[in-house]
């Protein structure tokens, strides 16, 4: 054997030696790993169902609850509004606010800690004009200026609606 043959020999042993160690040999048939169809996880059929958590759902909170409560009486009594979003509490003693618009107006839904701060909120907006409907630890503001008529108007059906008491009409 001359010398060209034999490095050309020894090279290509050492080449699929390396290849051989990394598993590049052969066909893909030949190095890829038995499975059985039993093994792969078929996807499940379209018409199963997807399992639901037999986990009870959790309440909502009575934040949730007095939105919740406001929004589906708005809709009950046909009256537009918009999606409330949450805002600043500012200084008012909530512990939770919503702006919203009703009837194209600016308005807004308070969640109070309880009954004596709600109260005290009360009294506030009151001496300043403020027509709202108290619901449970919950009000539902109107706009009390440009928006003043439609507020008085809306805000009685709203309370009788929701079980709560309309203030400031």
């Amino acid at each position: 054997m001359n010398h060209s043959k034999l490095t050309a020999t020894l090279a290509s042993v050492s080449l699929f030696a390396a290849l051989a160690l990394v598993g590049c040999t052969g066909s893909p048939e030949d190095t890829a790993p038995e499975t059985s169809a039993a093994s792969i996880p078929a996807s499940p059929p379209e018409s199963q169902a997807p399992v639901e958590s037999l986990a009870p759902a959790e309440p909502p909170t009575d934040i949730e609850a007095s939105v919740q409560a406001f929004i589906a009486t708005l809709d009950e009594l046909g009256i537009a509004h918009s999606e409330p979003v949450r805002a600043e509490v500012g200084m008012s003693g909530a512990k939770a606010r919503f702006g919203i618009t009703v009837n194209g107006f600016d308005a807004g839904i308070n969640v109070f800690p309880d009954a004596d701060t709600l109260a005290t909120w009360g009294e506030a907006s009151d001496s300043f004009g403020g027509i709202y409907i108290a619901y449970g630890n919950a009000v539902l503001t109107l706009n009390s200026s440009e928006g003043i008529a439609n507020s008085a108007e809306v805000a009685p059906r709203i309370a009788e609606a929701i079980g709560g008491q309309a203030h400031g009409i």
